[in-house]
This record gives C-alpha cells, structure tokens and sequence, in this order.
C-alpha cells in the first residue's frame, strides 16, 4: 500500500512540474503574439544600441533542450517552444562594442529594469574580453547582449520563454 502511494505521489509531483515548467496551454494565436511580442523586444533593444553595430540573423528559434515534455503528460494537439531570436553584431572595435554595452545598461536601468552583468570569456575562450549584459523586460522577455558561446561574435540574444500552446498547422503554412 505504501509502495503505490509512493508512485502515485511521484507521478503527480511530475505532472506538476511538467504543467508549471511550461505554465499554462495557450492558444496558437496567443502563442504567435508572444512570438512577435519577442521580436519587437530584441528590435526595440537593436534600436537603442549606439555605436549602432552592423547586424544580421534576427531569425526565429523555437527549440530548447529545456523545453520539452519529458514525461508525455501534455495533451495531443499541445507542445512547448521556446521563442527565441538572434542578431550577430559586429562592431568596429572592442572598445565600441563596450561603449554599446554600456550605453544599452543605461536604457534598460532608465526603464527599470534590473541589468545583470556578464562576464568576459577568459583567455583562450571565444569572445574573450567582452563582457556583456543581460535583463528581463516588462513582459518576462529575456535579453541578452553578449559574445556568442561558440564563435565569441557579439549577439542580441531575446528569448520569450517555454510556452506550452495548441498546434496550429497555419503556423506551417498548411491548412488543417
């Protein structure tokens, strides 16, 4: 008796945590506005850079490693994606980018927001030497200036978080 109790416990402790990892199944359409809701986050931040760098990327990247259902317990027709959109930045110089880095603290501290440094990459590390800055914004949107962990280029990294939300087949183009 005791044994069942035991599993049944873990295994509502587990749909808990599933449901809370990924909150509450929105819509597809709410999903699609959280979306655009993190592109203008991320194109609101490229516009307050100053020196303003030469960008590229800016495409959308819905996969997480940490937003998956492990377990199965989402519904058919419900997944989770992680909204996330990059820009590659590239700066005259070092001193630049931290001038931007700077000045980008700046705003968001005017905004209220609470900035969290970054530290440089050490010696012998991609991006080495620049150090960058990160912050949540009104919306629970996550930004990110920093140098790239893999080519140590400077990157806007925005992530609006895992969201669990109906499938859509218009988000494939496809009609249901």
């Amino acid at each position: 008796m005791l044994g069942v109790l035991l599993v049944a416990l873990i295994a509502f402790g587990a749909y808990g945590y599933q449901s809370l990892a990924g909150g509450s199944v929105r819509s597809a359409a709410e999903y699609r506005e959280r979306v655009a809701e993190t592109r203008a986050a991320g194109e609101r931040a490229l516009s307050d850079l100053e020196p303003i760098p030469a960008t590229s990327g800016g495409s959308l990247d819905e996969t997480s490693s940490s937003c998956v259902d492990d377990f199965g317990f989402d519904d058919t027709g419900v997944i989770r994606d992680e909204p996330t959109y990059e820009w590659t930045l590239e700066f005259p110089s070092a001193d630049a980018y931290h001038a931007a880095v700077e000045k980008l603290r700046a705003t968001w501290t005017d905004r209220d927001l609470s900035v969290k440094r970054v530290p440089a990459p050490g010696p012998g590390e991609s991006g080495a030497g620049l150090r960058g800055i990160s912050t949540t914004d009104e919306n629970g949107i996550e930004l990110y200036l920093t140098p790239d962990w893999y080519s140590g280029e400077p990157v806007l990294r925005v992530t609006g978080g895992c969201i669990r939300h109906e499938y859509s087949y218009e988000d494939l183009g496809r009609a249901e």
